[in-house]
């Protein structure tokens, strides 16, 4: 099983492009009392290795999570089967298509949405499936995920740095997208790790492409839209992968 840290292929900038206009909040800055300092050096690699991501839709607001979201049947499935080798299972504010009694995931690099009858047998079979060419079969309904996605870690249950920071970027980010008019998926997730990163931003493409960004501010949102939204560069300065 491949572990990946980044698409080395991409361009590399080194610094974030200021904002060109202002939304609002473009500079609003998190409680001084935070006391929220940029680490002492590069927070290059501070993100774990990935073989995959698995990111579980639901309908529950992120100021509704518990500290450990294993309180969540669905997550304590997934992780009884599923943790260790590379794999790292969250919640997400994204909302499910499917009808009660199911489970429905984006798994990714794959860019995959994976909906499975809710039973004990069929976590087992999708991580199982995980491990090889994800299709439809009698226990998985997979389809492709063809838009790019945006999530926010906004876990303030499990540190208020990220509930406070991230729905500041979140956000501009909403007002940003709209703004250019982008058909782009935008949420929150809950703790990926590296609380002292905050914001922390993963940026996810149909082509396999994981980005995880940390200590990103309001005035960061147009230069990542800019240069890794609808391109295919990195940020360095933001870059924890």
């Amino acid at each position: 099983m491949q572990f990946r840290r980044f698409q080395s292929t991409l361009k590399l900038v080194s610094r974030c492009p200021p904002p060109k206009y202002d939304t609002g909040c473009t500079f609003c800055q998190p409680p001084p009392e935070l006391d929220l300092k940029s680490p002492p050096f590069s927070i290059r690699n501070t993100a774990p290795p990935l073989a995959k991501h698995v990111i579980v839709l639901s309908e529950t607001s992120n100021k509704d999570w518990p500290k450990k979201v294993e309180a969540y049947p669905v997550m304590r499935n997934l992780g009884a089967v599923g943790r260790g080798n590379g794999n790292l299972f969250s919640m997400s504010t994204l909302c499910p298509e499917t009808e009660t009694g199911h489970v429905e995931v984006l798994v990714y690099p794959d860019s995959k949405k994976v909906t499975f009858k809710d039973n004990s047998a069929n976590y087992s079979k999708f991580v199982k499936a995980m491990d090889g060419e994800l299709a439809t079969n009698e226990t998985l309904s997979v389809t492709a995920f063809e838009k790019p996605l945006i999530l926010i870690c906004g876990h303030a249950e499990r540190d208020v740095r990220c509930g406070v920071v991230g729905e500041l970027v979140h956000d501009e980010f909403e007002k940003v997208l709209h703004r250019e008019k982008l058909n782009v998926e935008l949420g929150y997730i809950s703790h990926i790790g590296g609380h002292v990163y905050a914001g922390n931003v993963l940026i996810y493409k149909p082509n396999g492409t994981m980005v995880w960004y940390g200590m990103v501010r309001p005035q960061h949102v147009q230069g990542i839209v800019t240069k890794t939204v609808k391109a295919d560069t990195l940020i360095e300065e933001l870059l924890r992968n």
